[in-house]
């Protein structure tokens, strides 16, 4: 009786799985880092790649640089908050 077929270590089932799950976390990422350029601007560029994909989708990549930037920029309420500088509740 013939084995049933195994996916081995390298096949290109497995591959793929591997890209499209990379694929799906860089799609995670870039709505995030865009939703935390501002949720208007997320939703407005949602609502213009309906209508227009390749000017939504550069409107995507845009609030995604531009959250990023806001994440990575020092001094902002969110990164404070985190460390501990800021709010209510800290001990001073």
């Amino acid at each position: 009786m013939p084995e049933p077929d195994s996916v081995t270590p390298h096949s290109p089932v497995r591959e793929f799985a591997r890209l499209t799950h990379t694929f799906d976390a860089l799609c995670g990422a870039i709505a995030g880092f865009a939703l935390l350029a501002g949720t208007r601007a997320f939703t407005f560029t949602a609502l213009l790649a309906w209508r227009e994909p390749v000017l939504g989708g550069a409107g995507l990549m845009l609030l995604a640089l531009l959250g990023w930037l806001r994440w990575r920029w020092p001094g902002n309420a969110a990164t404070e908050q985190a460390r501990g500088h800021g709010g209510s509740c800290t001990a001073r």
